[in-house]
């Protein structure tokens, strides 16, 4: 088993970020679905980053706690959507993660790319994130520092 250096909860959810996220393997386990991801960045805000600035955290492993249910649905360019595992995405880079907060259950919904425009919902008791350490600045930290 792997040991992490860090870990968080959902409860700082608003500063995470994994917009660009790549996910390299997802795992559905008895009573977590394990998500493998190259990156995510860290927002200035959160109580486990020291910097001033987001910060990127290198390799990362988000683990759903208790999922309920696991739905996703590719958007093919005919316009036909279909329903695959979330364990069938050969990649998929996250665009857009959201949570919202229904009575002792969040609903996470992942709007993403793969070779086309895909939807994952899981519904679980929350979510953990790990990593170890912080590589760099996130990729917009003085993106607008030009303009």
């Amino acid at each position: 088993m792997k040991v992490w250096k860090y870990s968080t909860t959902d409860v700082y959810f608003d500063f995470l970020d994994f917009h660009d996220a790549v996910v390299e393997k997802i795992q559905v386990l008895e009573k977590q679905i394990v998500v493998e991801i190259e990156s995510i960045n860290i927002l200035a805000g959160h109580p486990l980053n020291p910097y001033v600035a987001a910060k990127n955290t290198g390799v990362c492993r988000l683990i759903f706690v208790h999922p309920m249910s696991s739905e996703v649905t590719l958007f093919r360019e005919d316009e036909t959507p279909q329903h695959i595992e979330c364990t069938e995405f050969q990649e998929l880079e996250i665009l857009k993660f959201d949570r919202n907060e229904q009575n002792d259950v969040c609903l996470y919904e992942i709007f993403g790319s793969v070779d086309q425009f895909c939807e994952w919902r899981v519904k679980a008791k929350g979510l953990i994130l790990y990593w170890n350490e912080f590589v760099g600045d996130a990729w917009f930290v003085g993106w607008d520092k030009d303009q």
